[in-house]
C-alpha cells in the first residue's frame, strides 16, 4: 500500500495504515523486548545499584526502600539513554520540532509519510517494550505507592498510545512525547536518588533537596504539562477541521479518535502528578517539609 502523505490520504474511515508492520514477528519481538529488559535490570541492579546502595544508603535501611533505590537507578540508566536515542532521532528528522519551532509540525501530513517510519521503529519498539517492563516491574516494588494504579494504567496507555501511534503513521508525535517524558523521568530520579543517599552527607542538604524539588515541578510541568498540551492542542487545531477526529461524525477515522483519546488521558494523568508536584512544593514552601505524596506512600513524611 502506499504511503500516507498528507492531506490526500484524509478520507475518513478507509485511510491506509499499518506501513512496515509484521504483526506476529513484531508481537513476538516485543515479549524478548519485555524479557530482555527484566533480564538488564537484573544486571544493573546486581553489578551498579547494589554498590551504589551499599555507599549511599543506610545499612539498616527497609526492604522496601533498597528496592525503590534500585528502581530509580535503573530507571535513570535507562531513562538517558532513552531519551539520547530518541533526541538524536528528533534532531536530526526534517520534520523536526527543532528545526520548524512549532508544534503543529508533529502534525502536519497526517497520516504521515510511511518512508519515515523504518529509522523510527527499532525506537518505537524499545519504548513500548520498555513501558511493558514497567508494568511488570510495578506489580512487584510499587505496590506501596499511593499512585500505584495510575502508574498501572500509565504502563498500559503508553503501551497503547505508542502502538497505535505507530501503527496509524502518527509515529512523529510518539517520538516528541517519548523526549519530553523521558527527560522530567531524569530529573526526577536524579533527585530521588539523592534524596536517598543518607550516608553522602553533602547530599544530605536542606538547601538541596528544596532546590531539587522546586526543579522537578518545574521541569515536570514545562515537559508534561506544557510542551504535552502544546502537542494536543495542535492536533486539534490541525487535524480538528479534517473532520477525522470529530465525534460521531460522518468522516471520523475511529483510530484517530482513538489516538487522540489516548494521548488526551495521558496529558490528564500528566496534569494530576503535577499536581501532587505543586501541592509537595506548597507544603515545602509553607512547612519546610520534603512529603514525597507519590513515591514514598501514604504515610511517610521526610524532613530535611
Amino acid at each position: 500500500p502506499g504511503a500516507g502523505t498528507g492531506a490526500e490520504t484524509m478520507s475518513g474511515p478507509y485511510l491506509v495504515r499499518g506501513h512496515h508492520v509484521d504483526i506476529v514477528p513484531d508481537v513476538i519481538a516485543l515479549l524478548g523486548g519485555v524479557l530482555g529488559f527484566l533480564a538488564v535490570r537484573w544486571a544493573v541492579i546486581d553489578f551498579i545499584a547494589k554498590p551504589m546502595q551499599k555507599a549511599m544508603i543506610p545499612d539498616d535501611s527497609k526492604r522496601k526502600d533498597v528496592l525503590k533505590f534500585y528502581k530509580y537507578v535503573w530507571h535513570l540508566l535507562a531513562y538517558v539513554i532513552l531519551w539520547i536515542w530518541g533526541l538524536k532521532l528528533m534532531w536530526e528528522a526534517p520534520w523536526s520540532v527543532f528545526k520548524s519551532g512549532d508544534f503543529p509540525s508533529l502534525w502536519r501530513g497526517y497520516p504521515q509519510p510511511a518512508e519515515e517510519k523504518p529509522m523510527l521503529k527499532l525506537f518505537h519498539m524499545a519504548q513500548i517494550s520498555w513501558y511493558g517492563h514497567g508494568f511488570i516491574e510495578s506489580l512487584l516494588v510499587d505496590k506501596s505507592r499511593s499512585d500505584f494504579l495510575l502508574m498501572l494504567v500509565h504502563h498500559v496507555l503508553a503501551v497503547c498510545l505508542l502502538s497505535g501511534a505507530f501503527w496509524g503513521n502518527a509515529h512523529r508525535v510518539a517520538v516528541a512525547v517519548c523526549v519530553e517524558q523521558d527527560l522530567s523521568d531524569i530529573f526526577m530520579y536524579t533527585s530521588k536518588i539523592i534524596q536517598k543517599a543518607e550516608k553522602i552527607r553533602w547530599m544530605q542538604n536542606k538547601t538541596l533537596h528544596n532546590y531539587l524539588l522546586w526543579q522537578l515541578c518545574i521541569m515536570w510541568w514545562s515537559t508534561r504539562c506544557i510542551t504535552l498540551g502544546a502537542i494536543v492542542i495542535s492536533c486539534w487545531m490541525i487535524i480538528g477541521p479534517t473532520g477525522l477526529i470529530t465525534p460521531f461524525g460522518e468522516g471520523m477515522d475511529p483510530l484517530s479518535m482513538y489516538l487522540i483519546l489516548q494521548l488526551c488521558l495521558m496529558w490528564l494523568l500528566q496534569l494530576i502528578w503535577g499536581l501532587g508536584l505543586a501541592k509537595m512544593c506548597w507544603v515545602n514552601l509553607t512547612s519546610g517539609v520534603v512529603h514525597d505524596t507519590w513515591h514514598d506512600g501514604k504515610k511517610e513524611t521526610k524532613k530535611k
